[in-house]
C-alpha cells in the first residue's frame, strides 16, 4: 500500500524523539471520528515504523445538559443544534451525524451578514429562528435531570434507548443518501448488532463501559482488520491512589503542590489562559489548583487546598480537614484515597494535555483540541521559570474524506441542502471528490453576493445570477410592477409632502401660540389693554387656522388612504410583497445551503464519522483510499 510521504517521515521523527512511546487517542463518543484513529497502526506497518496505540473513552466530563432544561419526561433526549433554543448545547458524549451532516448551525451572525431578516420571514412563528438555523443531519443527546452526572456513572440502561433510537435515525438518514443500498443495509444491521451486543455482553453497566466494549468492534468494522489498540478509559488512566501516584502522568500535578514550585506553576497557568474563556484559578476560590477530582457517586469538582483543609467543589462540596499540609502528589493521593476511596484526578483542559504528554503522544486531528496552544504557552512559561516539564510531541492527523471518494464507485442521492450547490440530485463519489472544493468556493461567493444585496432589486439580481430559472422572470416582473407603481408613488409622495408641510405649520402655530399667550399676560399685567386685545385677536386667528389645518390634515389622509387602497394599487402591492417574500425565503435557503456546502463539508472532510466508511463502501475502498491520502505531522509541546 502506498501512503503519503509525510507518514514515513513523521513516524521516523517520532521514533527518534519519543522512542517506544505509545500513541493516545481519547474521545468522549465512539460514534464520531475517534474509531478512525485505528488506522495509525496500519499506516505505521505500511512504512515499517511500528507504533502502539492506546484508544480510550474520555469518561470524566459531565454528560451534556441543555441550559434551562428540556420539557420532556424522558431522562435522555436527542436534540438538534441551532442558534436559538439549543444555541449553548454541546453534547460530546452523545452526538450523531448522518452522512454529510455535522454540528454546523446557521448562525444568526451568518444570516445577518447575508442580509436575512428572520422577522420578515417568520410572521409570528415563534420557532422560526430554530428552524432557520438548525444544523442539518446532527443530533445530540442531553441528560434531562436537575442533578448532573459524570459520563463514567451514567447507567447504560438509562441512556440506551436514546442512543439506539438516535443512531437508528442517523443510519436511516444516511441510507437515504445512498443509491443502490443493499450492501449498506447489511452494514446497518452489523452496526446495530454491535450496539446491542455491547449492551448485552458488556461486563460493566455504565455508558463509559458500554463505549469501551464497542470501540474495538468499531475499529474492526471500519478498518476491516482486528483492532490493534489497547482499549481503556480516562477513568482508568487517571485513577489516583497511593500506588499510582508515582506514575509520570501525575508528576505535572506535583508542580502545583510542591511549595517550591506551586506559586510559579499557578501563575504560569493563569498567564497561559489570560484573555481566553477559560477561568483563572481565583475564579474557583482560595487555594484552587487546575485539577478536578471525580468522586464515585458525588461527581466532579475543582480541588482547593489550604494548609488545614482540602475542598472538592463537587455539586455538594466535600471538606476534608488535613492533619498536615498537602505538599506532593503522594500526600494528595493518601488524603483522597483515605477520604473517598476510588477516585480519578483529571486536569482542566490545558493541564490534562500536559499530564498525559509525559507518557503518551496524543493523536489529534488537525483542528482538534483548541487548548494545545495554551498548553504549550503554559509549558514555556514554566521553563522560563526554570521548572522542567516532560512533554512528548503531538501527532496531528490530516484527513480529506471527500477527496478520498475518488477511489470508490459509489453513487449518492444528495441531501436536499446540497442539491442546489452541486446542481444535481444524484452524483458519483468521484464527482464529489473532484467538485466539492469548487462548490464550496462558489457558495462562499454566493454568501458574499447576498451580503451586498441590500435592496429587493439587488437580491433578485443576485438570485438570478446564482439560480437562474424563474428569478429572471420575477426580476423583470418586479421592475415592471415598480414602474406601474411609480405614478401612485408620486401621488403618495405629494400627499406625504402636504402632510409634512401641514404638520410644520401646526408646529409654528404651537410655538407662536405660546409666545402670544405669554405676551398677552404681560400686557394685561402692565395695563396695555389695546395690545392685549390685539394679541387676543391673533390667538383667535391661530385657533381658527389650527382647526382648518386639522380638517385639512384629516382630508389629506383620507385621500391618501383612498389612493393607497385602490384595487389596482392593492393588486400591485400584494404581488410585490409576494415576490419580496419569495426572494427572502430563497435568500435564507441559499444561505443554509451555502453554510452546509462550505463550513459543513470542510468540517466533515477533516473529521468524518468513522462508521460512514463501511456504510458507504462495505468493500473498504473509501477507507483504503483515505489511508493513502492521510498526512501526518508532529507538533511540539515544548
Amino acid at each position: 500500500m502506498e501512503v503519503h510521504p509525510s507518514v514515513a517521515g513523521t513516524l521516523r521523527r517520532l521514533r527518534e524523539e519519543a522512542p517506544g512511546v505509545p500513541l493516545l487517542a481519547l474521545g468522549q463518543s465512539v460514534f464520531w471520528d475517534e474509531p478512525l484513529k485505528a488506522m495509525l497502526p496500519i499506516l505505521a506497518e505500511a512504512v515499517n515504523e511500528p507504533v502502539s496505540l492506546v484508544a480510550g473513552v474520555h469518561d470524566t466530563d459531565y454528560f451534556a445538559k441543555l441550559p434551562g432544561g428540556v420539557e420532556s419526561d424522558k431522562r435522555f433526549i436527542a436534540l438538534p443544534k441551532n442558534d436559538g433554543s439549543t444555541r449553548d448545547f454541546w453534547s460530546a458524549a452523545g452526538e450523531f451525524s448522518a452522512l454529510f451532516g455535522s454540528e454546523t448551525p446557521v448562525t444568526r451572525e451568518a444570516l445577518a451578514a447575508a442580509g436575512v431578516s428572520i422577522d420578515r420571514i417568520a410572521r409570528g412563528d415563534a420557532d422560526a429562528l430554530d428552524k432557520a438555523t438548525e444544523a442539518w443531519g446532527w443530533r445530540g443527546i442531553a441528560y434531562n435531570n436537575a442533578s448532573p452526572k459524570v459520563t463514567s456513572e451514567v447507567p447504560i440502561h438509562h441512556a440506551f434507548d436514546a442512543i439506539e433510537s438516535t443512531f437508528a435515525w442517523a443510519l436511516e438518514q444516511s441510507r437515504a443518501c445512498l443509491e443502490e443500498g443493499e450492501p449498506s443495509d447489511i452494514v446497518i444491521d452489523q452496526l446495530r448488532t454491535i450496539l446491542c451486543d455491547a449492551r448485552d455482553g458488556c461486563p460493566g453497566q455504565t455508558l463509559a463501559e458500554f463505549y469501551e466494549c464497542m470501540l474495538p468492534r468499531l475499529h474492526q468494522i471500519v478498518t476491516g482488520r482486528p483492532s490493534q489498540a489497547e482499549i481503556t478509559r480516562t477513568g482508568k488512566l487517571l485513577r489516583l491512589n497511593k500506588e499510582t501516584a508515582g506514575l509520570p502522568r501525575f508528576a505535572f500535578v506535583d508542580l502545583f503542590l510542591n511549595p517550591q514550585t506551586a506559586d510559579e506553576a499557578k501563575q504560569a497557568y493563569d498567564d497561559a489562559i489570560a484573555h481566553s474563556e477559560v477561568y483563572t484559578l481565583d475564579k474557583f476560590g482560595t487555594g484552587a489548583i487546575p485539577f478536578d477530582l471525580v468522586i464515585p457517586g458525588e461527581g466532579r469538582g475543582t480541588i482547593r487546598l489550604t494548609p488545614k483543609m482540602l475542598v472538592v467543589m463537587t455539586p455538594d462540596p466535600k471538606f476534608i480537614k488535613l492533619e498536615k499540609p498537602v505538599e506532593s502528589i503522594h500526600d494528595l493521593a493518601a488524603v483522597v484515597e483515605n477520604a473517598f476511596g476510588n477516585v480519578v484526578l483529571v486536569g482542566k483542559a490545558i493541564t490534562l494535555i500536559a499530564m498525559m504528554a509525559a507518557e503518551y503522544v496524543f493523536a489529534f486531528y488537525e483542528g482538534a483540541s483548541m487548548y494545545v496552544a495554551q498548553t504549550r504557552k503554559m509549558i514555556e512559561a514554566l521553563k522560563e521559570r526554570e521548572i522542567e516539564v516532560t512533554a512528548k510531541p503531538i501527532l496531528r492527523i490530516e484527513l480529506d474524506a471527500w477527496d478520498a471518494l475518488k477511489n470508490t464507485n459509489r453513487w449518492f442521492r444528495l441531501p436536499e441542502p446540497l442539491r442546489g450547490p452541486f446542481g444535481a440530485d444524484v452524483v458519483s463519489g468521484a464527482t464529489i471528490a473532484s467538485a466539492w472544493k469548487c462548490v464550496s468556493d462558489q457558495q462562499q461567493k454566493n454568501l458574499d453576493a447576498l451580503g451586498k444585496a441590500r435592496t429587493v432589486s439587488d437580491l433578485l439580481q443576485a438570485l438570478q445570477a446564482m439560480r437562474g430559472g424563474r428569478w429572471q422572470t420575477l426580476r423583470e416582473e418586479y421592475e415592471s410592477l415598480r414602474k406601474k407603481m411609480s405614478p401612485f408613488d408620486a401621488v403618495v409622495r405629494d400627499y406625504n409632502s402636504q402632510i409634512a408641510s401641514t404638520h410644520e405649520r401646526l408646529r409654528e402655530i404651537k410655538a407662536r401660540w405660546a409666545v402670544a399667550e405669554r405676551l398677552r399676560g404681560e400686557a394685561f399685567r402692565n395695563g396695555k389693554h389695546e395690545e392685549r386685545d390685539k394679541l387676543g385677536d391673533e390667538l383667535t386667528g391661530l385657533r381658527l387656522e389650527r382647526r382648518d389645518l386639522w380638517d385639512r390634515l384629516s382630508d389629506i389622509r383620507r385621500q391618501k388612504s383612498e389612493a393607497a387602497s385602490a384595487p389596482e394599487v392593492r393588486a400591485i402591492r400584494d404581488r410585490r410583497l409576494k415576490i419580496e417574500r419569495e426572494a427572502e425565503i430563497a435568500r435564507l435557503r441559499t444561505v443554509r445551503e451555502a453554510i452546509m456546502a462550505t463550513i459543513g463539508m470542510e468540517k466533515t472532510s477533516r473529521r468524518p464519522a468513522a462508521w460512514w466508511f463501511p456504510l458507504v463502501c462495505p468493500d473498504g475502498k473509501w477507507f483504503e483510499g483515505q489511508l493513502c491520502d492521510v498526512r501526518l505531522r508532529l507538533e511540539p509541546l515544548q
